[in-house]
């Protein structure tokens, strides 16, 4: 199974916390929001991931 990320835009709504730090990259406890979600994946067996820009 395949999933797709979409971790496009500037975020804009998420500022102050996006002004030096990708959308996808803001941590969240500590954690970047991207991982937090790879990891999710992974955990349901996803092991093919796309991230279209």
């Amino acid at each position: 199974m395949q999933a797709i990320v979409l971790v496009g835009g500037e975020g804009t709504r998420l500022r102050p916390l996006t002004y030096g730090t990708p959308k996808p990259m803001v941590p969240i406890l500590g954690v970047p929001f991207l991982a937090r979600t790879v990891e999710r994946l992974y955990k349901a067996g996803i092991r093919d991931v796309i991230f279209p820009a």
